[in-house]
Order: structure tokens, then sequence, then C-alpha cells
């Protein structure tokens, strides 16, 4: 922990405004809560928020006021309320509010899996409606600046119009707790280690260059379930694809049923088997990354039914302009009105913190395909991607061939850019 930027105050440096503040933090409720005895160091100064907080006492009372009224008087259930507060502590990476917040949503109720899934940016594994409906609150303000329509109504039914308001209101006040504790940086509780969030990497506020650069194929995927207002995002940037005349000659499956992702996985393991069989007798002598690809892809395989959604494109056929039908070399062009929506939607994954990875064995299997998920005819599929919260870091950079070696000046093989040393392949 870096050196904190205020010194501590002490008890005998407090003046009579300063002092009153300082014994009702000492008396608040939250003196018997899980923060206990750690609410002052061994010289008696405060911890915490609650140091910054005696340099304006006037405020630092108000605050007082406040946190005590979210903790005390508001109709929103504690596992939820601190659900949403630990949403805040991680987006901040806030180490003495989530590691107080932590131990507060233990004893509220809330499991260590719960807690762990919000500390790597999922959706916390509960059948408490409040906890989720708080939990997509606090993460669409914290990460997406704005409460979209559809989580607000749902907010609303589940915790009523004023446990909503109050859910928001809670995800402010803690913003400035983090705002407070990353400006002045106090010192931890005498001779406790405080441990906060563990890193990951932010997904908040990508822009594309960003996204694009670190879109991975993300093989490894977890089975906690995706919020139906994230899969609307995610799908919904989907539909911005371009296609030619804007005809968009394409539909998308969200597959969800267990019966069916296993009938997937059945149909999947064989031909990825068939697929990497060439590799495996030289599996040592391949490239570390592509050992890598293909254990991820062993992983996929295996844990491919338990996958939340495996996203299935279908396409009609009628509906592309194939210019180059009647060339003498395999038709590409149709693709073009199809496969940028599948690419707007491994952007969209990666802006939200999904893993994803574009699959096409399960095409060879398309009759099958076809009758279980009820496609009617001329209709055919393309493309198939499993979406899941990653296991591990998930996405990151990508090795790819540099620009100067894909991009040409005015005839094939002319260097447009000079090349750039340690610029990649």
């Amino acid at each position: 922990m870096s050196a904190p930027r205020l010194s501590p105050l002490t008890p005998d440096a407090l003046d009579a405004e300063q002092r009153a503040l300082y014994d009702a933090i000492r008396t608040s409720p939250r003196a018997e809560g899980p923060l206990g005895r750690s609410l002052t160091r061994d010289d008696g100064s405060l911890v915490g928020p609650f140091d910054a907080w005696l340099r304006s006492p006037v405020l630092g009372v108000l605050l007082e006021k406040v946190g005590m009224a979210l903790r005390t008087d508001t109709l929103v259930p504690a596992a939820a309320r601190e659900a949403a507060i630990l949403v805040v502590a991680r987006a901040w990476s806030a180490d003495f509010e989530w590691w107080a917040h932590r131990r507060a949503a233990l004893d509220a109720g809330l499991t260590e899996g719960a807690i762990e899934a919000i500390a790597h940016r999922r959706p916390p594994p509960t059948d408490d409606p409040a906890v989720s409906a708080a939990h997509e609150v606090a993460t669409e303000l914290v990460h997406k600046r704005a409460l979209q329509a559809s989580t607000l109504e749902q907010a609303k039914t589940v915790l009523g119009e004023r446990g909503l308001v109050e859910v928001v209101m809670t995800v402010g006040v803690y913003q400035l707790v983090s705002g407070t504790l990353e400006s002045f940086r106090p010192p931890p509780p005498t001779g406790v280690d405080v441990a906060g969030p563990p890193p990951v990497e932010e997904h908040a506020g990508y822009d594309f260059y960003q996204a694009a650069s670190t879109l991975r194929a993300v093989r490894r995927l977890r089975p906690d379930p995706i919020p139906d207002a994230t899969l609307r995002r995610v799908l919904k940037a989907t539909t911005w694809a371009p296609s030619g005349g804007n005809r968009q000659p394409w539909r998308v499956i969200a597959v969800r049923d267990p019966a069916i992702k296993q009938r997937f996985a059945e149909l999947y393991r064989p031909r990825w088997s068939t697929y990497t069989e060439p590799y495996r007798s030289r599996f040592d002598t391949l490239p570390a990354s592509f050992q890598g690809a293909v254990t991820a892809g062993d992983y996929l395989g295996e844990h491919l039914h338990e996958t939340p959604v495996v996203a299935v494109f279908c396409f009609d056929p009628d509906g592309l302009a194939i210019t180059d039908a009647n060339l003498d070399r395999p038709s590409v062009v149709g693709g073009g009105s199809l496969y940028p929506a599948v690419q707007n939607l491994l952007l969209a994954c990666r802006a939200e913190g999904l893993g994803c990875v574009l699959t096409t064995l399960l095409c060879a299997e398309e009759q099958t395909v076809r009758e279980l998920l009820d496609i009617p005819e001329p209709w055919a599929t393309y493309a198939h991607v499993p979406i899941g919260w990653p296991v591990g870091g998930g996405h990151g950079p990508i090795a790819r061939r540099c620009v100067e070696s894909v991009a040409f000046a005015d005839q094939f093989g002319q260097p447009l850019f000079a090349a750039e040393s340690q610029s990649g392949k």
C-alpha cells in the first residue's frame, strides 16, 4: 500500500467539531458490525475515509448520517446493499472498502462464490432476486454511466421504487467513499492485512481500438449465467453490422437449453478430435501459442454443454448477393453480409468482459443442428459462438501480422508504410 497523503489525526489533535464527529463514528452501529475494533489504529486515529471527513466536520457529519441511514433505514436488504457496494469497490479497486464490505457481505448472507464472482466482474450466482437486481443496477451505473430502461424496470419490480432509488444512492455514496480513499490513501488498521479485490483487467470505457486489439478467442468459460440485460446489449450490437442492401439475411439463436447444449457437445467433441488429430503426434514441437489454443479447445469440447449461451448464426441463401458465384474459385462474397454480425457480437462481448470464440465445426452437423433448433428451409448455419464469463484472465494482447505486411500501396506487395521496429510478425 502506498504512503498516506494526509497525516492521520489523533484524538488529542481534534477541535470540538472534529471530536463530536469522531465520537459519532466511534459509537455508531458500524462499531458493532464486522469492522468492529478496526475503526481506529493504535494511536486512536480513524481508518478508511473517516479521517479525511474530520478535515471538514460540517460535511463529515452529513456523510456519517447518510452512511448510517443506508445501513439502518433503507428498505434494501443487507445482502443486496452489500452486493452493490462491492461492485463499486471492485470498480475502484478500493482495498479498504473491499476488505470492510466483503466482511459485511458475508455477515449479510452473501456466499464466498457470490463475492468471488463480483471480484471478477461477473454476476453473483444467487437465487435472491434483490441481490441480482442491485448488482445489475450498480454494474450499469459504474461501468456504463447509465441505467438501461429494462434494468430499471426489473429492479423496480423487485425492489420497489424506493428500493431502486436507495440502491442508486448507495452506489453514488460509495463512489464518493472510493474517491476519498483513492485520493488520500489512508493507512490500514494497525496490524491488519487489508486485502483488496484481485487485480483484473478494466472493461469499462473500452474504445474500439483497445477492444479489437485484445479480442482473444476465449475457450475456457464459466457456467455462471449471463443476465438478460447484458445479453440484450450484446445482441443489439450485433444488429448494427452492415450487410448487402441492408437486408440482414441472418438470424441468431441464443441457445441456453441444457439438453440442446449437451447434444451440441456430443457433436462437437469428435469433430474437434478429428480436426486436431494431425497435431497430436507432434504436439511438443508446436509453438507454445498453438499448444495453448489446442489445450483450450480441448477444454471447450469437454465443457461446451456448461457454457451459458451458444449463439447459433443462421442465414437465408436467397438474401445474399453473391457476385463471385461464377468465378473459378471458392465463393466468399456472400459471407460479407454475414460475418460482420459475428464480429460485432465478439467485440460487444469484449466490451462487456464476456469471453467468446467463433467456431464453425458444428456447421458440418448442420442437418442435426437444424432439427434441434427447428430452423426452416432454406435457412442454414454459418457460425456457433459459445459465450460466457472467462475462466482466469480471458482477453488480452493478441499476436497478428503487422500492418506493414498486409497493407499495400496501389499494387500487391508494394509497401504502404515504412516498417517499424518491434512491429510484430
